[in-house]
């Protein structure tokens, strides 16, 4: 008997070292795997002889607030798993059961690698920041064996949790795993009514008030188990909120503000009795003075509060989209400027033209001038377009975060008056993360970036980039083609189904991805212009794109179709029944690849061919209205990142740009949905617009972002 007790501490002694053992250390390892192993199957059979025996005398207790040491709470769970009756993962029938890490008997040299536990280093948290500080937690199921329920339970109590591993009265929160429901709970706990003054919450409850640095309410759809019935009040408000039915708080001064102490912050707790009628006791302090407003002795709670509640929860995410269909607008420009409004500086100055612009707005880059030799004036112009190139490739995958970490990183660098060499310089500056300021530092020194050679050069990588330039498809589309096993045009042209358009788009492939000289763009623009005029000599075609900001080739061609005095039905129907039809009995236009007719606006899709030449080009026909002309110019001529700066700085002043015209008054309800369409302050006149805006003129050769 003796021998197997020290059989089985051996086992667990040489468990222990192998999970503290960090990861370069783990081939080493591997040489006393194999020892390990024999004393697991020893350790199995003593366990399995002595289990009831073994763990009579064990009783479990409640662990403290204080972050356990790594080698205990990993031993611990080991022998937990067979130990726990009430809080064990030995959930009844119809209950997911999470993954947990097996015996390492019986498995691969592969999976014992895989599957050992790593070691998560304990973090030191203030106690002013232990927001979970006297709640106590019960986690299901109730174990450390997975994971990332570990990660929880470890975060939790780093940040002041208790971790109750039997059900007890003094539970105030529920953390339930995803996927698991409101009657498993019931079941499980064997309740035949969940406890009204236990908070039910999924998984994502402590990471999500960690983020906020505050107990969230309890009340939020967002955390709710399914099959849970609607909570009715909120058990728990985060200690630094003002509840509803107190009295406002008028925000003091700075020569007031004190700030407080640790002691102050742990004691200031709301009491909140959970009742319809609820009465809260609040914390006096004397560094903030009250608003005399009457409080309520009692009320119900209405839909004001749920929504107070709600704006509070999400107070620091990021805005929405400006409209739908436009490029993200929470970039650096958004996050500068709002970091500077929220500074409260009312500092002005005069600008060259004479107009009184507030500080904040300097930032956005439709403030500034914007040319082909301010690109190469920047001292950081070689390390921007490698990092375009990587921009341009997220873009194409639609990969939305990368690309706009990219589009922030791009634009903060490009305010930089001195060059960024080291990855400190770069990760001093806002909106660059430490992996982009890694390739900051990589594509100075090495005048590379590896990533955007591995990403260009994967033989799939190629085979995508090939598909994503077909007319029609799109990464969904493309990405379907490769998984169903196509790897060239020509398996597109035999083995797909393709649309009208797509096989267009795959027989003229090399024609449409040629650039188009600019001197040919004018070409194909004349050849329209005198179709339309011959039908309406009052009628107006412009070039727009990258031909009208003046660079020396473009994809495709843009042209607009406007009259001052004429409505969009009228230039629609006049192009669609006329024009159009004539200029393909000219031999110029080819093939229609689309076209809407829509009552906000019109436009056809196709392509043409220059008499004599084989070449086909993409062109496009965009009609618009004389009222809207100014607007149009500033959306179709771009640059994107130009655009989008205009539409963010209109809506930081309250307003909405599109390519209709600069509206005011727009409100606009949850998600930011648009309410109403606003008032139309100017669409006809493209300066006007900057004007009001107050945006320096910019030629369109001067918005090269």
């Amino acid at each position: 008997m003796a021998e197997k007790t020290l059989d089985k501490d051996a086992f667990f002694k040489a468990l222990e070292q192998l999970d503290c053992l960090t990861d370069d250390s783990e081939d080493e390892a591997d040489i006393e795997l194999s020892h390990i192993i024999k004393l697991s199957r020893n350790s199995d059979k003593l366990c399995s002889s002595n289990c009831r025996k073994d763990t009579q005398p064990f009783k479990l207790l409640r662990a403290t607030s204080a972050p356990q040491s790594t080698s205990t709470s990993i031993a611990d769970s080991s022998t937990h798993s067979k130990m726990l009756a009430a809080g064990s993962d030995d959930l009844q029938p119809g209950v997911k059961r999470s993954n947990t890490t097996g015996a390492l008997t019986g498995r691969s040299e592969a999976d014992k690698q895989s599957k050992r536990r790593r070691v998560i280093t304990p973090r030191t948290v203030p106690e002013e920041q232990q927001i979970f500080k006297d709640l106590v937690f019960f986690f299901f199921p109730n174990n450390d064996v997975s994971p990332l329920r570990r990660l929880r339970i470890q975060r939790a109590q780093e940040y002041g949790a208790t971790w109750a591993k039997t059900w007890e009265a003094d539970i105030t929160h529920v953390i339930v795993d995803k996927g698991l429901m409101f009657q498993d709970v019931l079941k499980h706990l064997k309740l035949e009514a969940f406890p009204p003054n236990v908070a039910l919450l999924d998984e994502s409850y402590p990471s999500e008030c960690i983020k906020f640095k505050s107990v969230l309410s309890t009340t939020l759809v967002r955390f709710r188990v399914h099959g849970a019935p609607c909570p009715k009040a909120v058990e728990t408000e985060p200690t630094d909120e003002t509840p509803s039915t107190a009295s406002l708080r008028l925000k003091p001064s700075r020569k007031q503000q004190v700030a407080p102490t640790p002691s102050q912050d742990s004691r200031d707790q709301c009491v909140v009795d959970h009742t319809p009628e609820q009465t809260i006791e609040m914390p006096s302090n004397e560094t903030h003075q009250e608003q005399p407003v009457p409080e309520l002795s009692s009320r119900e709670r209405d839909a004001l509060d749920d929504m107070i509640e709600a704006a509070k929860a999400v107070k620091d995410l990021p805005l929405d989209p400006l409209e739908e269909g436009s490029v993200e607008a929470n970039d650096s420009e958004a996050s500068d400027a709002s970091d500077t409004e929220s500074i409260g500086k009312k500092e002005r100055y005069m600008s060259k033209e004479d107009n009184m612009v507030e500080v904040w707005q300097q930032k956005f880059a439709c403030m500034q001038k914007h040319d082909s030799n301010s690109r190469l004036d920047n001292p950081n112009s070689k390390t921007i377009e490698i990092l375009q190139q990587m921009l341009d490739y997220y873009t194409r995958t639609s990969d939305q975060w990368r690309t706009l970490a990219y589009r922030k990183a791009i634009a903060a660098l490009r305010r930089q008056p001195k060059k960024v060499v080291t990855r400190a310089q770069a990760r001093a500056i806002p909106g660059i993360g430490p992996r982009l300021a890694d390739k900051i530092e990589e594509i100075v020194f090495t005048n590379r970036l590896r990533r955007l050679e591995n990403a260009n050069n994967t033989p799939e990588n190629l085979i995508l980039q090939e598909f994503l330039g077909v007319y029609g498809a799109g990464i969904s589309k493309a990405s379907r083609w490769i998984a169903q096993g196509y790897r060239s045009l020509d398996d597109l042209k035999i083995k797909a189904s393709l649309t009208k358009s797509q096989r267009i788009g795959v027989e003229h492939y090399h024609d449409f991805a040629q650039r188009i000289p600019r001197r040919e763009v004018e070409v194909h623009g004349e050849i329209v212009r005198k179709a339309v005029q011959r039908a309406d000599p009052g009628m107006q075609v412009i070039i727009g794109g990258s031909y009208r900001r003046g660079a020396p080739d473009s994809g495709d061609i843009d042209l607009l179709i406007t009259k001052g005095d004429a409505t969009i039905e009228q230039i629609r129907a006049m192009m669609m029944d006329n024009v159009i039809p004539r200029l393909f009995q000219d031999g110029f236009l080819q093939v229609s690849l689309a076209s809407t007719s829509r009552g906000d606006g019109s436009k056809w899709h196709g392509a043409s061919v220059l008499p004599g030449s084989k070449t086909w080009r993409r062109i496009d026909l965009l009609f618009v209205p004389g009222s809207e002309i100014g607007a149009a110019l500033i959306y179709f001529t771009g640059n994107d990142i130009f655009n989008r700066s205009m539409r963010l700085l209109a809506s930081k002043k309250g307003m909405r740009l599109n390519q209709r015209g600069l509206y005011a008054d727009v409100l606009r309800g949850e998600q930011r949905r648009k309410l109403n369409e606003g008032r139309l302050l100017e669409g006809r006149d493209e300066r006007r617009i900057f004007e009001i805006l107050g945006v320096p003129w910019r030629p369109p050769e001067h918005r090269i972002c």
